[in-house]
């Protein structure tokens, strides 16, 4: 699968290649020599007439053979990474980035290289390890224009509630402005904190100031009606965790809009809205969500089915589990190592950290890939050889943290699997039961249902489903299933 290619090829590129690697650097020791200003200036021309390839060639040059103390010499690295960004080599930018804004011997660059680092942390993934811990976490920087200053102690004050050093947490938090979006983010964080803790009227608090909040920070407030839904559900409310999620907007086709779905559809079955849970179940069945690992989804259909008293299709649902997820099964059995289940590496990499970083793993092997584009310019100066000993040696390291993370993960989806298939079990068999049951013939008759009328003055307008999905539809398809059972008992 695409997960296995990412560490299989980083663990065979290391252990063939690392060593030339190694020798490659040893040849290209830098050697300090006298650079031309002009260089530079050069350069930067360049920078500016669009040519970011030619123009990082100069800048790697003026950086790889002068000194550190040389007069351009951080205007190089910020101008370095500036390039690399605009050709898309988003991790080798970072990287010098990071140098400016580490060594801040040029504090009028400062602002500008923590600006583009708050910027990529956000839209691409990245070396949390090198960005938050090393670089923001402990470290002062003095004087940041307001909107920065809020970024670093967000970061600061989360990686503090992490270590559960929560009083050192609280004063980074108290330095963000009151109007920034960090500071309902690191309000958020108390609220998860509370939660772990046991919290869980503090953190239903928490989770409802943010929603009611007046700021529009949609990302915070999404998450906190997720967390309030969850939480709501826990608690045994199912009818206002189901409000709570209707709540949360979801655009993209991800595990974590699959994974709402399938929350979604729990709370509408525990408030007897079975058709509601049928028709989000439904929905789960478009292409766009078929390779997610959702096995409860075939739980809460078979039990539907069988309360309704539908017998064969709850059959078929049963069927439908094994044949989806037997081969799994049977390896797990077997105790054969789970990174040789493409379906359990899948599921393992769906969400959480390691999701992140196998997302994080395939943008450095795009753009190391990438690289070969420009050796006819770079070869000269060597920063095609210097960029890919970069992303190797990156590679490498989030290999290794993805292989510890991995054991992790596909624990957790291997019992979570083996949980369902033993709830699958155990419904086959009270589905044979039921099947069988023996009634009194004052028993036998069937519960009258509410008529499905479609009421043709409402201001909606509905459709019957034409074996199409779309994506603004999903959550809202109702499965008119009828009741068959012969006992007494409300309808769906």
């Amino acid at each position: 699968m695409a997960v296995m290619r990412i560490s299989a090829a980083a663990l065979l590129f290391f252990t063939a290649g690392h060593a030339a690697a190694q020798e490659a650097e040893a040849e290209t020791t830098k050697v300090a020599v006298e650079v031309d200003p002009e260089i530079f200036d050069l350069a930067l021309a360049d920078f500016y007439e669009g040519d970011f390839a030619q123009a990082a060639a100069g800048f790697w040059g003026y950086i790889h053979f002068g000194e550190p103390s040389a007069e351009s010499y951080e205007w190089s690295q910020y101008f370095l990474a500036e390039s690399l960004r605009k050709l898309g080599l988003t991790h080798g930018a970072v990287q010098y980035y990071y140098q400016v804004a580490k060594t801040r011997s040029r504090p009028e660059i400062l602002p500008d290289a923590l600006g583009r680092l708050e910027s990529l942390t956000r839209w691409h993934p990245f070396s949390e390890m090198l960005i938050h811990e090393d670089l923001l976490y402990d470290s002062e920087f003095g004087f940041l224009p307001p909107h920065l200053n809020d970024w670093v102690h967000y970061i600061q004050g989360l990686f503090d509630y992490r270590n559960d050093f929560v009083d050192w947490g609280d004063r980074h938090f108290a330095e963000i402005r009151k109007t920034s979006p960090y500071a309902l983010w690191a309000f958020y964080v108390k609220g998860a904190h509370a939660l772990k803790k046991g919290k869980d009227d503090t953190a239903l608090a928490i989770f409802d100031a943010i929603v009611d909040s007046p700021q529009k920070e949609a990302g915070v407030k999404n998450k906190a009606h997720l967390a309030l839904a969850r939480l709501l559900f826990d608690m045994e409310r199912p009818a206002d965790a189901l409000e709570m999620y209707n709540k949360v907007e979801q655009t993209e086709l991800s595990f974590e809009q699959a994974s709402l779905l399938l929350e979604k559809a729990w709370s509408a079955y525990l408030t007897g809205d079975r058709r509601k849970a049928m028709g989000l179940l439904h929905a789960l069945e478009a292409p766009s969500y078929q390779k997610f690992f959702l096995p409860d989804a075939f739980v809460l259909r078979g039990l539907i089915f069988k309360d309704l008293c539908h017998f064969i299709p709850a059959k078929r649902v049963v069927r439908a589990f094994r044949f989806r997820y037997q081969r799994q099964l049977d390896r797990l059995h077997r105790r054969m190592p789970m990174e040789k289940s493409p379906g359990l590496v899948d599921a393992s990499t769906q969400e959480g950290p390691i999701a992140r970083r196998t997302a994080f793993l395939r943008v450095l092997e795009e753009e190391r890939r990438k690289i070969e584009d420009y050796d006819s310019m770079w070869d000269d100066v060597a920063l095609d050889d210097h960029l890919r000993r970069l992303y190797d040696l990156e590679i490498r390291e989030q290999s290794r943290q993805w292989c510890i993370e991995f054991e992790e993960a596909a624990d957790r989806m291997a019992l979570e699997l083996l949980e369902a298939d033993e709830q699958m079990s155990l419904l086959d068999y009270e589905i044979g039961l039921d099947i069988f049951k023996r009634l009194k013939v004052s028993d036998a008759r069937r519960t009258v249902e509410e008529a499905l009328v479609i009421p043709y003055d409402s201001a909606n307008v509905y459709y019957e489903w034409d074996t199409e999905y779309w994506n603004d539809e999903l959550h809202s398809y109702q499965y008119f299933i009828t009741s068959r059972c012969f006992e007494s008992g409300e309808a769906p």
